[in-house]
């Protein structure tokens, strides 16, 4: 008789639980890396601007001229510090989902184990009952006084 081990539904449910929760953390670690990307761009960006205003300090600058690249300067700023502020608030959804993984993990592990004890269990219930039906057999051919 082979072994059923009578919480294997739990198991493999906690085992797609987990492997979703695996998913959804490489999705949002995508997410933070596009974030982090897009905050290099705009950070390229802004010193492509800064080098653009430079050169055209050389020369000279109309008041109005000033004024629109210091107004995309500080657009830019406003951008960067936006993009900071979604780089740590993904930063903190990654956290999140890696401790609902972690314990997701924890909770599949604990069935494992029990899977595991249950086995144990079920080995030395057999190993018994297969002990004592040689005992019984050699009660029996002892009384008919054969030997093994």
């Amino acid at each position: 008789m082979a072994h059923k081990y009578k919480l294997e539904t739990l198991l493999k449910l906690r085992e797609r639980v987990e492997e979703q929760v695996k998913y959804k953390l490489a999705h949002e670690i995508f997410v933070l890396d596009n974030h982090k990307l897009f905050l290099g761009q705009l950070r390229e960006a802004r010193l492509d601007l800064i080098k653009v205003i430079e050169e055209k300090k050389k020369t000279t600058l109309t008041a109005t001229l000033y004024n629109f690249y210091s107004d995309s300067l500080q657009g830019q700023d406003r951008q960067i510090e936006f993009q900071i502020n979604a780089v740590k608030a993904q930063e903190g959804i990654v956290e999140q989902v890696r401790l609902e993984l972690e314990k997701k993990s924890q909770e599949r592990r604990i069935v494992e184990r029990m899977k595991e004890k249950d086995f144990l269990e079920y080995v030395k219930e057999t190993t018994r009952k297969e002990h004592n039906e040689l005992d019984e057999l050699s009660v029996l051919r002892f009384g008919r006084g054969q030997t093994l």
